[in-house]
Order: C-alpha cells, then sequence, then structure tokens
C-alpha cells in the first residue's frame, strides 16, 4: 500500500489507490484528522480529537495548534519541551497509524510501501526538507518512520484528483487552493498521450489561509466580549481556546445551507465564568471584517494568470477547506466573470492526488512535469584579487523545469587543502548572478567539500547541483581527475 497524505495546517488526511479506486482512509463521517498536538505529565502525547478534548480550560497552555506554520518553533508543556519536528513526526504518525487500522477493515493490504505528502506551492527547500526528515524520525522516537517516495504541490495534487476524475485531456486547469495556511495556486496541463502525462505551467502561493479567517473573527468577538464582561481576554489562554473555537464555528456555520441558500446570521457563543455570553454576527459583518484577505488571494491568482495569459484556461478548481465558504466562490466569479469556478472535493482532493501520484513515484515514467519554485545560487568571490567582494552564481533558476542539474567549476586557493565550503542562497531572481552583500540573505545551505587527499592550489573542481522533482537539493563534486569528492549538506534552519 502506498499512501498520499495531505498534511495540513488545520487538518491532515490519508489515501490510497486501490484496485482503480481512491479510497480516503478514515472511519466514514471524519472530517480528517486534527492537526493538533497536546502534552501534559499526567496525559503524555496526544493528537487529533484526543488533543483537542484535552485542551480546553487551563489545560489549553498545553495545546499546539497550526505547527506547519512555525517549523522553527519550540513547544513546551508541563516543564517538557517538544521540537516543532518532534510535533510533525506525532502528527504524521497519528495520521499512518490511522490509515493502517483503516486499511485493515477495508480489507485493503495493510503493508506501507511508502508516502508520498502534499506541501504548500511554494513552501522553501528547507521547509520541505523539514517535512521530509520528520516523517522519516524512528517510530522509537515518537515518529512514524515511514520512507516518503515524493513530496507534491498541493494544488498540483488536487489536478491529479480532478483530472482523474473528469477525463479531460489535453486542458488547462488553475487550481485555487484556500486551506488552512496558504492559498495555493497553480495552472495545470493534462495530456495523457505525452512523456510527461501532466505538466505544471506555474505555480504559486500566498501565506494566508482559513487560519487568518479565524483570527479576524477572534479579534471581533473578544472585542465585543470585553464589552459585555468587563474582563481583559487577550492574556487568557483558556478563554481564547474558547473563542477560537467559536470563531471556527462561525465561519463554518456561514459555509452551510438552510434549504436552498447560506446562513446570513450566526451566535458566537462563549461561556466565561460559567455564564454563556452571544455575540451575533451576520454574513455581511463576516465579509467585510475579511474582504481583504480574499481579495489579496484573487491578486495572486491574477498574477499568475497574467504571467501565462491566460491561454486556454476557462476552469479555476476550488479545493481546501476554506474554499467551502460563499464569499470565496462569489469573490472569483466577480473577479473571473468569464471562468467556470467549481469547487471540487475541497476535503479530500489533495490527499487523493497525493496518492494518485504516489503509484508512480519509481522513477520509471516521468509522469508528472514541475518547475523550480525558487533560483538557488552558490555565493562565491567576485575574483580572488577581492576577497571581500561577493556575487551569488545561481546555477538553478525559477521557472526551469524539473529535475534539472546545473555544474560550476572552480580552483582551490591554497595548497594542501583538504575540504571547500559555500553557502547557498535561495532567491527569486531570474539573473545568472547578482552581486551579494552578507547579512541581505541567510542562506539556507552549506556545502563543504572534503577531497580525498591535500589539493594543491589551483587545482580544478567541479561542483553538480541537482534539484529533484521534489524540490530538494542535491550536491555531488568531483576534480580534475574524476575522483569523487564527498559533498556534505549543512541545512540552516
Amino acid at each position: 500500500m502506498k499512501l498520499g497524505i495531505d498534511f495540513g495546517t488545520s487538518f491532515s488526511l490519508p489515501a490510497t489507490s486501490y484496485l482503480g479506486q481512491n479510497i480516503v482512509l478514515l472511519p466514514g463521517g471524519r472530517y480528517g484528522i486534527p492537526s493538533v498536538f497536546y502534552y501534559s505529565e499526567w496525559d503524555g502525547v496526544l493528537i487529533g480529537e484526543e488533543a483537542e478534548e484535552a485542551g480546553q480550560g487551563l489545560d489549553a497552555k498545553n495545546l499546539k495548534r497550526e505547527i506547519k506554520l512555525e517549523l522553527n518553533s519550540m513547544f513546551t508543556a508541563d516543564s517538557k519541551t517538544f521540537t516543532a519536528k518532534q510535533i510533525v513526526g506525532y502528527i504524521l504518525n497519528s495520521v499512518k497509524q490511522n490509515a493502517i487500522e483503516t486499511a485493515k477493515t477495508k480489507l485493503i493490504d495493510d503493508h506501507l510501501d511508502g508516502v508520498v505528502i502534499s506541501v504548500p506551492a511554494a513552501f522553501e527547500h528547507n521547509e520541505k526538507a523539514f517535512i521530509r526528515e520528520a516523517a522519516e524520525i524512528p517510530t522509537a522516537q515518537g515518529g512514524p518512520q515511514l520512507k516518503v517516495l515524493g513530496l507534491i504541490k498541493e494544488p498540483v495534487a488536487a489536478a491529479l484528483a480532478y483530472f482523474n476524475i473528469s477525463l479531460a485531456d489535453k486542458t488547462k486547469i488553475l487550481v485555487y487552493d484556500l486551506g488552512g495556511g496558504t492559498c495555493d495556486i497553480a495552472i495545470v496541463e493534462a495530456n495523457r498521450a505525452s512523456k510527461e502525462k501532466y505538466t505544471v505551467v506555474d505555480s504559486d502561493m500566498l501565506r494566508i489561509g482559513g487560519k487568518n479567517w479565524d483570527t479576524k473573527l477572534e479579534t471581533y468577538i473578544i472585542h465585543e466580549l470585553e464589552k459585555q464582561t468587563g474582563l481583559s481576554i487577550y492574556g487568557n489562554p483558556g478563554y481564547r481556546e474558547k473563542i477560537k473555537r467559536a470563531a471556527i464555528s462561525v465561519k463554518h456555520s456561514f459555509s452551510e445551507k438552510v434549504g436552498s441558500n447560506y446562513r446570513d446570521r450566526v451566535r458566537a457563543r462563549v461561556e466565561v465564568n460559567g455564564r454563556t455570553y452571544q455575540i451575533p454576527l451576520t454574513k455581511v459583518i463576516f465579509d467585510e471584517l475579511t474582504l481583504d484577505l480574499l481579495n489579496k488571494t484573487i491578486d495572486v491568482t491574477k498574477k499568475v494568470l497574467e504571467r501565462n495569459n491566460a491561454n486556454g484556461i476557462d476552469r479555476i478548481i476550488c479545493v481546501g477547506g476554506s474554499s467551502n465558504m460563499p464569499q470565496v466562490q462569489e469573490g472569483l466569479k466577480r473577479a473571473f466573470p468569464r471562468k467556470n469556478i467549481q469547487v471540487f472535493e475541497p476535503e479530500k482532493a489533495i490527499a487523493v492526488g497525493a496518492a494518485i501520484y504516489a503509484q508512480f513515484c519509481d522513477g520509471k515514467d516521468t509522469f508528472l512535469s514541475d518547475t523550480a519554485a525558487f533560483s538557488y545560487g552558490a555565493v562565491c568571490l567576485r575574483d580572488y584579487d577581492h576577497p571581500d567582494d561577493f556575487i551569488v552564481v545561481n546555477l538553478i533558476k525559477r521557472g526551469d523545469r524539473l529535475p534539472i542539474t546545473q555544474d560550476y567549476g572552480f580552483f582551490t586557493l591554497q595548497d594542501g587543502q583538504t575540504e571547500v565550503h559555500f553557502d547557498v542562497i535561495e532567491n527569486s531572481n531570474a539573473v545568472s548572478k547578482y552581486d551579494y552583500e552578507k547579512g541581505s540573505a541567510s542562506p539556507i545551505m552549506r556545502v563543504v567539500l572534503e577531497f580525498h587527499k591535500p589539493m594543491p592550489k589551483g587545482t580544478s573542481v567541479c561542483l553538480h547541483m541537482t534539484l529533484t522533482t521534489d524540490g530538494i537539493i542535491e550536491v555531488t563534486a568531483d576534480d580534475k581527475n574524476g575522483h569523487t569528492i564527498t559533498a556534505r549538506k549543512q541545512l540552516n534552519y
């Protein structure tokens, strides 16, 4: 069994392809596994619904949400500290266990051969490497110990799921994926007659998602609640968790229909000191509070379409749980009146698409062709006579078709050198080289090249930088005599 995992900001979901069918591996009725972590000395580590249940009242301080957006963070609960990588590992392990248990009930082979994990369209290199490493944490350390077959951009996975059902061929679609933490856009073309069955024409991302809608509602509810109670709400984690849950409930209520129409008024209910307070909200208020967020997602969609002249794209496919909000569909129709706006399996499409892709991650078929979301360059001296004058040489440029390998040659500067190191810069410049000032951009990694023996000054070295289909940098090197040079990557998280 190969899994596709939609590791989401708010919810995570596993799926698999079995006997030609794409199956979501959760018991019926479950929306997904909440990407929520909880720890206490009494309960230990809890994930998902158990974490949400335990993390109420004063115990809300032991609850960690939205870890996907804080991959450099640490979290301390009951004097025990967890790294973000550990927390992601615990969540992925819960997804794995749920998938295996559900597969057994459906009489599916539960032997896990590997997984494909979805990531936002413009996640940076180290964020993707971080997710991969979290998935590979040994089970003995609380991790899932997964064999990662590949990573796939979330809107691209959704496109694969859509094409699998629609059977549309030789067509382009734009996927608008509004999830919990990001809005991801991708234009994907299907052509099953070609070697590359699916081609990613372009993609982009905005770090805005459903949680930002929640925050707008929380702020409004807190303001109204403080007027009613006279209490200060912001500093109390128990109150804040209750308000967050109330805000999420209100958002979901506005996405529900009563008869043939969506709700236009809802009451947020929050219990404070034994008394339940009600804050009335209307759809008009909700839409006004969040209009700026919606407009930003529409702006990034317009930019992607404009970059590609919108040629042959008559369909916008909406996925991601936050696409259920009526204002999203209404806003897209206003902005793109000539486009066919379609909501497609918003909660399931990404996991299913990742599961489809997992079947083709054996290296035998190209299947999917993608492009580099960033440029990657080495920090180098402009010339040997000016030791403080640096440039960035972009070996791989944004938009390059993946996978790609580029070479860079240089010479050793001293006699008896046993190693050379250089820094790699991730950037959005589409030029071959540009001036670099120290501190202007933090290197994403340092590559250390270790020679097989001390080398004389002027030894020719060739560096080979590869950006894989997953968007992960790999580096190898050799000298003028063809000797392989050991290359070690030191990631800067």
